[in-house]
């Protein structure tokens, strides 16, 4: 499943995972994470779940060479943080839940100490317009664990409410990795936040720094403030190039043109 330049003992990592889900926000975040940290690209997954992709590098600390694939694992060592970008949807129901399965397993038999996972949901599926648009579902062994970002997650009731329970809409595979991984007795929890679609970067931002908090600010290097979160060279044309100021006065002479045709 995983093909690695140099091999690596991830017990202790913490592990990153976005769901493919609404407005691509989870993947958003972990574009601007890897960036932020230059994590470097360890891994590249395969399997037939996966929609092929290939590209240029997706941000400047890669080489000039550097092939993008669908789906990338990237490393601090220094952190002990594990970083998985994912950059198609998953295909196949049976696919789907056989990619799952491997990496479940992958992360038990690699030792991983904890596993957040990132989601996006249909912002009219929030019940409560008061709270705050973050929700959160842990498993037993990530609320019983003694570690700062749960402990935090837990206080901070005023940015972050437990999801009741039901369906996350929108929020792709995300509840059932966490469902697989708690049957693998591993820690995990499910982030997610309320977003409608459309240009959400400044979500992906958004939930990168809410993140930070949550996994004991490991997500900016030292000394670091949260405005220093970088954007990836990825982002400058995700909605194409800007418009040409050449088009858009042609444009207006034509529509100038066209009105005092009508006059006639």
């Amino acid at each position: 499943m995983f093909s690695f330049r140099r091999e690596i003992d991830f017990t202790g990592y913490t592990l990153i995972v976005p769901s493919v889900s609404v407005g691509n926000v989870p993947q958003l975040a972990v574009d601007v994470i890897i960036e932020t940290l230059k994590l470097e690209p360890i891994g590249q997954l395969w399997h037939p779940a996966l929609i092929p992709v290939i590209g240029a590098p997706a941000f400047e600390h890669e080489p000039a060479d550097f092939v993008s694939t669908s789906a990338e694992l990237y490393l601090s060592e220094e952190k002990r943080l594990a970083v998985l970008q994912l950059r198609a949807p998953l295909a196949g129901n049976a696919q789907q839940r056989a990619f799952l399965e491997q990496l479940a397993d992958f992360v038990r038999d690699r030792h991983f100490t904890q596993v957040l996972l990132l989601a996006s949901a249909f912002a009219h599926e929030k019940s409560n317009v008061r709270t705050a648009p973050f929700s959160y579902v842990a498993n037993e062994m990530y609320e019983r664990a003694d570690d700062a970002g749960s402990r935090r997650l837990a206080e901070d009731g005023g940015r972050w409410t437990k999801h009741p329970g039901g369906v996350i809409h929108g929020g792709g595979f995300g509840a059932k990795l966490l469902e697989l991984l708690t049957d693998r007795s591993v820690a995990g929890v499910l982030l997610f936040m309320y977003v409608s679609e459309g240009d959400n970067t400044t979500e992906g931002l958004m939930l990168a720094r809410m993140l930070h908090t949550i996994s004991g600010e490991r997500l900016l290097p030292a000394g670091a403030q949260e405005s220093d979160f970088r954007w990836p060279k990825s982002w400058q044309h995700l909605f194409g190039s800007s418009r040409s100021q050449v088009l858009v006065l042609s444009a207006a002479e034509a529509a100038q043109g066209f009105g005092a045709g009508m006059a006639i």
